[in-house]
């Protein structure tokens, strides 16, 4: 019986906190999630276009009609997309290297996820200009949200470039789902 009592003891008081002191996924708070839970972040960048050149919209990323909208309340010039939407790691990524149709219209443009807190996002968005013009831009961190924001300080004679901003749907790792993590 005092083997049972001990054994118990034991179990009660050392084993059981070690076991639910365990970092694993269903012991997370949302103040501490996973980072294979994090929705992911897109971007894709609008060029105003020159009305006189002639179009080949084959070659083109689509430009989506939410885009579109929100570009039109604000400018009645034309643009293209020049890229399709490119995920934006923590860590940064390049999202356009500045070249339209073999030429070169500005520096190369980078992104990055420089904040996630208090349920929003803060992408910073540099490059554009010899001068390293950059914005921040920011966003509710929930998928489906969505932004188009302006690049005031690059405007050219047909316009300013736009950037749009979308959050997608938190993709699970295998990782995750084994409950290595």
């Amino acid at each position: 019986m005092t083997r049972l009592l001990l054994a118990f003891t034991v179990w009660s008081y050392v084993i059981t906190p070690i076991a639910l002191s365990a970092g694993g996924p269903e012991n997370r708070t949302s103040a501490q999630p996973a980072p294979a839970n994090l929705a992911p972040v897109y971007v894709k960048i609008i060029w105003p276009d020159d009305p006189a050149t002639p179009a080949n919209e084959k070659d083109r990323p689509v430009i989506e009609s939410w885009i579109t909208k929100s570009i039109e309340n604000r400018s009645k010039a034309k643009f293209r997309a020049v890229t399709g939407w490119v995920p934006v790691p923590l860590d940064g990524t390049e999202l356009w290297d500045g070249k339209l149709d073999g030429t070169t219209w500005t520096c190369i443009v980078y992104a990055d996820v420089f904040e996630r807190k208090d349920g929003l996002i803060k992408i910073r968005i540099d490059g554009w200009s010899p001068a390293s013009t950059g914005l921040i831009a920011q966003i509710i961190d929930e998928p489906g949200s969505r932004e188009v924001v302006p690049v005031l300080e690059v405007k050219n004679k047909h316009g300013m470039p736009h950037v749009a901003i979308f959050i997608g749907l938190p993709v699970k790792s295998k990782a995750l789902e084994a409950g290595a993590l």
